[in-house]
């Protein structure tokens, strides 16, 4: 990174200088105990009030924690049990904290959370959309929970399959991380339908972090993590039940099923199903379905035990089965093979474990370890090619995290992944033009053991920084990866945090799954192998300011600059031919730039207006020549409006988007060059009542459409047709309603 690295010197200097001057300071010391048996809460989380700096109690329940001039009250919590404030008069206090149970049957109070959240005191630039903030969304999966986040952008990959993909930076979601409660979770081959893998009830709230991770969770989050909070059996209600209907006849119910043995151990059962067995034409009048036909069962069972002496355990089972069947309207399974009329399907069978576990080493250290596996298979065809993918993935992390005088902090580990990945691309002879010049089959085997270690230095609230390394030994590519990481935050005044970061990070990429929609086309699938790992360098700057407008309104504003150059990339041209497709490692040069500014005010009580822009200069060098990458938005504007009554009885919400113009690549439609600007907006209005609320809503309120959504589609089996060609909604305007009942 040529042009990152005097950055890079200069916060390396801050951090080093730093060190030198290690802070004195008085302490305060003390017990933490349960108010009923006054028995000592081991675990038990203890922090300066406004502040970062905290610590656990050990495994009698007592803490030590340094004190600062202004350090007057502590915030106390522990995991089923009430979070309480303490005044702190003297260098000695006891804290008696009440079980959930007890204090609710003592008295309730309930604050409204806001749709987003924008932290101040996170050293990356954090944006946290709420349980309630995907309320006011239809949400039936994650990939209909970024509709009021301008960070992230989510397209189809074609209008074939109902795939969906993600945005961030200006860069296809594959760069960034995808983490279930801080374990990888949606990567490798699952990645072209895994926003479908996610039911939006399930979500208690969704974490999107810009710029490079830590180093602790692995060395490919290049531009970002996305992190899901699933809702906790210890803290969820007994039970929750959802159901959604939308005028396509699309039926979707979520339940969820809490049970506390006792305050320490609890288990969550999740279920998702849906089923839409409707046909629709209405967009292009091609003869092709709009959404295929889809069937998905998806069943999360989850375990989490609290033990006396500060162990914790959480372990996860899920399993997910999918069946989708799209393509001509006449079309039907028994029909697969066919040369005369053109059919989509794919079944898929997914499952994913993860147990998490830690403990207190001492008082100012502690344990953590991670183990997830994940099993994955589908079969699917795209008229006359056939497509077999299976996944084996691995992962097992252990971590140690201590604290060191002045509250500075040293986590290191070490990780071990192992990945077992194969594709296979067949076609029938009959095919007019061949898919593929490389093969039937693509396999992929991974063993990485890894080791990272990272110091966090604080100079009381207003300035942090982690600095980090990690080394790597990939197996497949026989490499050894060294990836540094260095992130701060400064207070440079009152409410102004200034942030930033820079990193390394790699990727494994799979050339056919992360291209999925390309096989709904005639082009012809050229890789000039073998291709490389992927490489890229991220940079970037936020600042972020927040205002108190009083009874506990509060306005922010963050505006934020990223840069991501690339030492290789796996290129993806479709300009050199329309009828081909290249894939070859980067010669030259591939970048984003992206600058985004956000306003998040509540002029009134009970009203909430997020304003958003942003500015993507992504570009890639194409067989010599510098252009600007397809489908990707030159800039794209957002407006969230959110009024709830008195006593949240009625809420509703509005969401528009204006989405920029975007290059198309070489093609063999009549729309050359240049997508148009096009305006999207949903709305939803929401009665609750004691233990349930009805929703009604509509989805693309302007009915804006992609004009051909299929080209070539009265000759499928030629290189002329083409369904990847996808830059405006494919779904015209679509109501639906629903119902969410709870019982607590």
């Amino acid at each position: 990174m040529r042009t990152s690295t005097p950055f890079v010197s200069l916060l390396i200097t801050i951090v080093l200088l730093a060190f030198a001057s290690p802070l004195l300071a008085q302490k305060v010391q003390g017990v933490v105990v349960d108010a009923n048996s006054h028995a000592p809460l081991p675990g038990a989380r203890v922090q300066w009030l406004g502040t970062l700096r905290g610590t656990v109690c050990d495994n009698a329940g007592r803490f030590s924690l340094p004190r600062q001039a202004g350090d007057t009250t502590l915030v106390v919590g522990l995991m089923s049990y009430g979070n309480d404030t303490v005044k702190v008069t003297t260098e000695s206090v006891e804290v008696a904290l009440a079980p959930l149970s007890t204090a609710l049957k003592a008295v309730s109070i309930r604050k409204r959370r806001k749709n987003t959240i924008h932290k101040m005191t996170d050293v990356h630039p954090t944006e946290v959309i709420t349980v309630e903030g995907l309320r006011g969304l239809a949400c039936c999966n994650l990939g209909e929970s970024f509709e009021n986040s301008a960070t992230v952008d989510v397209g189809y990959s074609d209008a074939v399959s109902g795939s969906k993909q993600i945005q961030l930076l200006g860069l296809t979601g594959v760069y960034s991380q995808m983490l279930l409660e801080n374990v990888p979770f949606l990567r490798g081959l699952s990645a072209p339908f895994g926003l479908g893998y996610v039911p939006g009830q399930w979500m208690e709230s969704i974490s999107v972090s810009k710029g490079v991770a830590t180093v602790k969770n692995g060395y490919d989050a290049i531009t970002g993590t996305i992190n899901l909070e699933y809702e906790k059996p210890l803290k969820g209600d007994r039970f929750t039940l959802n159901v959604y209907e939308n005028t396509d006849l699309k039926s979707e119910a979520t339940a969820k099923f809490n049970h506390r043995f006792n305050e320490r151990l609890a288990t969550g059962l999740l279920l998702f199903g849906t089923y839409n067995a409707r046909r629709t034409d209405h967009i292009g009048h091609d003869g092709f379905s709009d959404y295929p036909l889809q069937q998905q069962f998806n069943v999360v069972n989850r375990w989490d035990y609290e033990a006396p002496s500060g162990f914790h355990s959480q372990t996860l089972f899920n399993y997910i089965h999918e069946e989708r069947l799209g393509g001509d309207m006449r079309f039907v399974s028994s029909m697969r093979g066919s040369d005369s009329i053109y059919g989509f399907g794919g079944t898929t069978d997914r499952f994913h474990f993860f147990t998490k576990n830690g403990f207190m080493l001492s008082k100012t250290a502690s344990f953590g370890s991670q183990v997830s596996a994940t099993w994955f298979r589908q079969s699917a065809y795209y008229g006359l090619s056939d497509y077999h993918g299976e996944e084996k993935d691995l992962y097992v992390s252990l971590l140690v995290n201590a604290e060191v005088s002045g509250g500075h902090t040293l986590d290191y580990g070490v990780s071990f992944r192992y990945e077992d990945a194969a594709e296979a691309l067949r076609s029938q002879p009959w095919l007019s033009a061949p898919v593929t010049s490389f093969g039937d089959e693509i396999s992929l085997r991974e063993v990485v053991p890894g080791l990272f270690g990272q110091y966090t230095f604080r100079y009381g609230d207003d300035f942090n920084a982690t600095a980090g390394v990690r080394y790597d030994y990939n197996s497949h590519y026989l490499r050894h990866l060294v990836t540094p990481r260095l992130h701060f935050r400064w207070r440079i005044a009152h409410r102004w945090v200034l942030r930033g970061s820079a990193g390394l990070g790699y990727r494994t990429p799979h050339v056919i799954a992360e291209n999925f929609g390309l096989l709904a086309s005639g082009r012809e699938l050229h890789l000039n192998a073998p291709i490389r790992m992927e490489e890229a360098w991220n940079t970037g700057v936020n600042l972020s300011r927040k205002i108190d407008l009083g009874d506990d309104r509060e306005l922010t504003f963050s505006v934020d600059y990223f840069h991501t150059g690339f030492r290789n990339q796996a290129v993806v041209d479709l300009d050199q031919d329309a009828y081909k497709v290249f894939i070859y490692n980067l010669e030259g040069r591939s970048y984003s730039n992206v600058v985004q500014a956000d306003v998040n005010v509540e002029p009134f009580e009970g009203f909430t207006v997020s304003l958003a822009g942003k500015i993507n200069d992504v570009r890639c060098e194409y067989n010599g020549k510098l252009m600007r990458k397809p489908y990707t938005s030159y800039w794209k504007g957002l407006l969230v409006l959110s009024y709830h009554t008195r006593f949240e009885k009625w809420r509703f919400d509005l969401t528009t988007q204006l989405n920029g113009p975007q290059r198309l690549p070489l093609n063999k439609g009549t729309l050359q060059g240049e997508a148009p600007a096009y305006l999207y907006m949903l709305g939803q209005v929401t009665r609750r009542f004691k233990h349930f609320e009805l929703y009604a809503g509509v989805e693309n309120l302007t009915g804006h459409v992609q004009e051909t959504p299929v080209i070539g589609a009265d000759a499928p089996f030629s290189q002329a047709f083409d369904a990847s060609v996808v830059y405006a909604p494919l779904m015209g305007r679509l109501f639906y309603v629903g119902l969410r009942f709870n019982l607590l």
